[in-house]
């Protein structure tokens, strides 16, 4: 009877056992056993020293970016506090000065009224107070409306939050351009004096923003913005709602949030513009008559 074949071991297997058997490559192990025969160490507390060294370096370097960091932090946050501190204190001094402005405008006032009356030109005093009214360089007290406009509840910032953080316009905000068709809705229904969180307005009055602030000739304003408007209060309230400017408001309330109140009152006390410059016209000559020359005719 003939032997079977002998069957060839698995390549697989074969590899899988050496694996189990000898998990060192032999070359690693030659290597180490020529290295511990001469006498060099295997390196191991090297690399470990090395890798430790290099890792201190590491955390000495991440520590002083942090500090570095820490300290450029404060040193914007005290900057920012500075000039905020600045600011406030020239806006008190401003408004100071603007104050006084208005003390002493009344002060003339009343002493060109009282010269008037001595020299017995009533007349002309009431012309003088009636330009006065008009043009805004006098304060007047009188029955009208109370307009309240605020940005919606969502554009409201956070405590200690830069509102120039985010440069697009929150449609919740009111811009320069709400208050501009405001108060000339206002002037076309009858208003004959208004002014904006006490800032008197005339004719030539600027409103404009400045980044997300909005300016009355060049004084800055905070919301909620106080409109007053000294006018009939029986009328003026209908006709404003459907003057451009009353529409824009309501169209502004119902889409994007923005809070208005209006109420009337029988007595506004609105001040004397501080910033009116006093400008005189002057006569246009009319040019002189050119002679024109005679017409020759033939005989």
């Amino acid at each position: 009877m003939s032997q079977p074949p002998l069957r060839r071991p698995d390549a697989s297997m074969t590899l899988l056992t050496q694996l189990m058997d000898r998990p060192l490559d032999p070359g690693y192990a030659a290597a180490a056993a020529r290295r511990r025969a001469d006498g060099v160490p295997d390196g191991r507390p090297e690399r470990s020293a090395r890798t430790l060294a290099i890792l201190v370096l590491l955390g000495l370097l991440l520590a002083a970016a942090a500090l570095q960091t820490r300290g450029q932090s404060t040193t914007r946050i005290a900057e920012r506090d500075r000039m905020i501190a600045q600011i406030t204190s020239q806006d008190a001094v401003a408004s100071g000065l603007q104050r006084a402005n208005l003390a002493l405008q009344a002060r003339i006032e009343a002493e060109r009224a009282r010269q008037l009356d001595q020299q017995s030109q009533g007349a002309l005093a009431d012309r003088i107070t009636q330009l006065g009214v008009l043009t805004g360089a006098v304060s007047v007290t009188g029955p009208g409306i109370l307009l309240t406009v605020n940005d919606a509840p969502a554009s409201v910032p956070a405590p200690g939050s830069d509102p120039r953080a985010s440069a697009a316009v929150d449609n919740g905000r009111v811009l320069d351009q709400d208050l501009q068709l405001v108060v000339n809705g206002l002037w076309a229904s009858g208003a004959e004096a208004v002014s904006i969180n006490g800032q008197r307005l005339t004719a030539l009055s600027a409103i404009r923003s400045a980044g997300q602030a909005i300016l009355v000739d060049y004084r800055p304003l905070a919301p909620p913005y106080a409109i007053s408007a000294i006018g009939d209060p029986n009328q003026l309230p209908a006709t404003f709602s459907d003057s451009p400017g009353g529409r824009n408001l309501k169209y502004l309330a119902d889409n994007f949030g923005i809070r208005y109140n209006l109420t009337t009152s029988t007595r506004l006390v609105l001040p004397a513009s501080a910033g009116l410059d006093i400008r005189q016209a002057q006569p246009v000559t009319p040019p002189a008559a050119v002679t024109a020359p005679p017409v020759v005719t033939s005989p």
